[in-house]
């Protein structure tokens, strides 16, 4: 129960500062430096969250979307608005929009992802070799209601499901290799496990 609340009270600061940008105007956009922690650990019922703190002004962040989906929740983006929907809503009747989250076990109802074929590779994979090859750090977080990776001082812009998939049995995250392009050369990423998408379902290439 203690490691709950603490997750709770993370969980909602880092959804309030995520979302300051835009509540507030362009004026109350500012840079800021903060600390990755990752000798902080949070777990939620007893499951610990794969997923590093940022450390600012006497509190601490998680990404939105690490922590909505840990408490079985999802993140959806709206222009500059995050929703963060914490119960399924039942599909409209007779139609069909591709949303695969509503946990429907109708195979038929499922409509191919955007994704499917395309070379993917790990989150964790890409920000391991950023440590350890660039002696760098990427962080992908949340911005103006946007998935964006951060690193070395630009802000590059996630597509939601056109640009990265998130497995959320596994609890992995994706990026596409022509997202990735931008930030490493083609001969970087030959250093990194491949994936793809087929059928809903991700393998390594």
């Amino acid at each position: 129960m203690k490691q709950t609340s603490k997750y709770a009270i993370v969980f909602f600061a880092g959804a309030i500062f995520a979302t300051a940008g835009s509540a507030y105007g362009a004026e109350a956009i500012k840079t800021i430096s903060a600390k990755l922690r990752p000798d902080i650990k949070v777990s939620v019922n007893g499951k610990q969250l794969e997923a590093s703190a940022i450390s600012y002004n006497n509190t601490t962040y998680l990404p939105l979307r690490k922590a909505a989906e840990a408490v079985g929740g999802k993140i959806e983006l709206n222009g500059k608005d995050i929703n963060i929907v914490t119960e399924i809503k039942p599909a409209s009747p007779g139609t069909n929009n591709g949303n695969t989250s509503s946990n429907t076990n109708n195979s038929s109802t499922e409509t191919t992802s955007p994704l499917e074929g395309k070379v993917l590779y790990e989150w964790r994979d890409f920000a391991k070799y950023i440590r350890e090859a660039k002696e760098g750090f990427a962080i992908l977080t949340v911005i103006e209601g946007k998935l964006v990776v951060v690193y070395a001082g630009t802000n590059f812009i996630i597509k939601d499901n056109i640009d990265d998939y998130y497995d959320s049995k596994n609890d992995r995250t994706y990026l596409t290799e022509e997202f990735l392009l931008q930030i490493l050369s083609k001969e970087d990423l030959l250093n990194l496990n491949k994936f793809q998408l087929k059928n809903n379902v991700i393998s390594p290439i």
